[in-house]
């Protein structure tokens, strides 16, 4: 489980010299999209508890920049604290939540804890824990980094989080979204860090094993009995960086997840065009919208499938309307 790539807002040209405040040195490696140092300097703040920093350049930032930019910039600093590396007693370890929408009394988590865990929806060589309890998701959604890298912490100890105290019963109400709260620890180095590993091997094993947890989570949930769910909604795994987007979705119109990532695919590709012209080719394809992205000249840039396999299909001809006037279209 590697870390994620994150997005990227709008930056500027590098400018200004080099010193300044740790926040500012922060903000620059952000804008001046050094990803390397961003993330060295951001982790160091994170793990010596230096939250003061951190918010001055949120705030630095929300003076200068959009909405969306600043959301990428907290985005971002999520993604690093909900993983740690190199601890006392462990290799890696990632924050991990399996979200519920209750429809009533929540029901008991310890046996959809240790459903879970079992599923083999995870490595083989990791060690998956959870909290005793609930959690509401507005909490969790709400801790700065070096909270949230705190409670990591402490769910690898097996201790419970002063950061993230059990809710009071009336906050997980009818309609309200419940976490569990939990982490998958790695005790020994992966495999990768072995000389003699051939990375591309290792890259399709690891893209096979991603599959084979999706498809293991999947019979998991199921296999739930109304019983055992409370007939609560069990939502996907995802990491808290990824919470809201997963409760997003709840009341997105069908498919408007997925136009809004088509929408990102073809930015994307247009950065890797060196300025020439692109265009979009769509096609229907078992009720998803394949969507190729290429040069004038032909090169494509880019292709995937989206939609597939989702409980609603997407329709192409919602995917062509959102497309238009963004890129030229080529019918297939």
């Amino acid at each position: 489980m590697s870390r994620k790539t994150r997005q990227q807002p709008p930056r500027r040209a590098p400018e200004g010299k080099p010193g300044g405040t740790p926040a500012d040195r922060l903000l620059r490696a952000w804008l001046d999209q050094d990803d390397e140092a961003f993330v060295e300097q951001a982790e160091e703040l994170i793990a010596r508890g230096r939250d003061g920093v951190l918010s001055t350049a949120l705030r630095k930032l929300t003076e200068r920049y959009e909405e969306d930019a600043v959301e990428d910039f907290i985005r971002a600093l999520g993604e690093i604290a909900e993983v740690a590396e190199s601890g006392p007693d462990f290799d890696m370890a990632q924050l991990l939540l399996l979200p519920v929408l209750a429809t009533g009394t929540l029901p008991d988590p310890a046996p959809l804890a240790t459903g879970l865990a079992a599923s083999g929806a995870f490595p083989a060589e990791a060690e998956i824990a959870f909290l005793a309890g609930w959690r509401s998701a507005e909490a969790i959604g709400g801790l700065p980094p070096v909270a949230l890298r705190r409670v990591l912490l402490d769910v690898v100890a097996g201790r419970p989080p002063e950061d993230l105290p059990p809710p009071e019963a009336a906050t997980l109400e009818e309609g309200s979204i419940a976490v569990l709260v939990g982490a998958v620890v790695f005790r020994a180095p992966a495999p990768a860090d072995a000389p003699e590993v051939d990375l591309e091997s290792l890259d399709a094993l690891a893209e096979a094993k991603s599959a084979a947890s999706f498809e293991a989570f999947e019979d998991w949930r199921a296999a739930l009995t109304p019983e055992q769910t409370g007939n609560a909604m069990i939502l996907a795994l995802c990491a808290p960086s990824e919470l809201a987007d997963e409760i997003r979705s709840l009341i997105e119109e069908p498919g408007e997840a997925a136009i809004e990532e088509i929408l990102d695919f073809v930015e994307a590709a247009r950065q890797e065009s060196g300025g020439e012209p692109i265009a979009a080719r769509l096609a229907a394809q078992d009720g998803g919208v394949a969507v190729t992205v290429l040069t004038e000249a032909g090169r494509v840039l880019d292709s995937r499938v989206f939609g597939d396999g989702e409980e609603a299909a997407l329709d192409i001809e919602a995917v062509r309307d959102a497309l238009d006037g963004e890129v030229a279209i080529i019918e297939a």
